[in-house]
């Protein structure tokens, strides 16, 4: 089910290309007269392919929305996060009985010389928009805004006037702990990234105090003293960028988790989101991590609500070097 889940974006395009292509065919199949009955098949056809391609495209997001802890046990709605989400799992939702409605229409009894009718252009132009929209939502889940995608031929532009100085806050790194900057001396949780759609689509590794690891892995509290560092880096195309990410750190004091979020170097496109910051450093009670404090209130989430989501292809480990051979003489 993890390799079904991840091939969710894949398998969504058919019935986007089903909405684009639908309604042409069934325009073409309202012109009463003879020669007609081709543009029924096609009308059906492309209706039996998208429904099957929805049918599969929804077991799928189903299966990739538990997997990343979007969807407990027991809720349809994801319980927070981007309101693309919700809007994207209604339409999918919705387009399912309209599908079902508009290729019933379709297989209504026909004279040979008469087009398909007006019911089933009606019903297939409503499932053609909630396609489209499923795929508009989706597509924005899978880039948020603010994500730069490469350009194969950079434009030639101008130079720009000199723009006025950035808003940057007082230089934090004499101030960061260097037990969260020293993330790699803990024990990583994951083996590979994973991507988390909680925390900005990047992909992460938890790194967590050894002596709390286990505890860490199966879910239960945390001891007082618990460093959990997670590091990030940005997405590109669906797998780990470049580009270096914030940092997250939990630490566990008095029974409550106290927060810190670095970020050495925000990236360009980042910065509006973060109120023009060019370097981040915040700690509890910093009111910019009251998020961090609703979501993680009791610690780490729970081990059945983290994402799972590892990238498409791994790379394959690097063969041993050989032993040097003794000289013979």
């Amino acid at each position: 089910m993890k390799w079904f889940a991840a091939k969710h974006a894949l398998l969504a395009h058919l019935p986007v290309a089903v909405g684009l292509l639908l309604p042409l065919a069934l325009l073409a199949s309202l012109r009463p007269g003879r020669g007609i009955r081709p543009w029924w098949t096609a009308a059906r056809y492309l209706g039996w392919a998208g429904l099957v391609g929805l049918g599969v495209s929804l077991v799928s997001g189903w299966s990739l929305g538990r997997a990343q802890g979007f969807l407990t046990p027991g809720r349809w709605l994801p319980p927070h996060g981007d309101p693309a989400l919700p809007r994207h799992l209604l339409y999918a939702t919705a387009s399912l009985p309209v599908a079902i409605a508009a290729l019933a229409a379709m297989h209504r009894r026909r004279k040979e010389h008469q087009g398909l009718g007006v019911l089933p252009l009606f019903l297939g132009l409503g499932w053609s928009a909630l396609a489209l929209l499923t795929g508009w939502t989706g597509q924005l889940l899978a880039h948020p805004a603010g994500a730069v995608l490469p350009r194969l031929v950079p434009p030639a532009v101008p130079a720009p006037p000199p723009a006025a100085p950035a808003k940057s806050a007082p230089e934090p790194a004499p101030g960061v702990p260097v037990r969260v900057l020293d993330y790699a001396a803990l024990e990583p949780i994951q083996a590979w990234p994973v991507k988390s759609m909680a925390h900005g689509g990047r992909w992460i590794r938890v790194w967590v105090t050894p002596s709390a690891a286990a505890a860490y892995r199966a879910g239960a509290p945390l001891p007082d003293g618990t460093l959990a560092v997670m590091s990030t880096v940005e997405d590109r195309w669906g797998r780990p960028g470049p580009d270096p990410g914030p940092l997250y750190a939990l630490e566990m004091k008095g029974g409550a988790p106290q927060f810190t979020f670095y970020w050495g170097r925000v990236p360009a496109a980042s910065q509006a989101a973060m109120g023009g910051e060019t370097r981040i450093f915040w700690r509890s009670p910093d009111p910019h991590l009251a998020g961090c404090a609703t979501c993680h209130a009791q610690g780490p989430a729970p081990a059945d609500q983290r994402s799972s989501w590892t990238p498409f292809r791994k790379p394959a480990p690097s063969p041993a070097a050989p032993a040097p051979s003794a000289p013979t003489h």
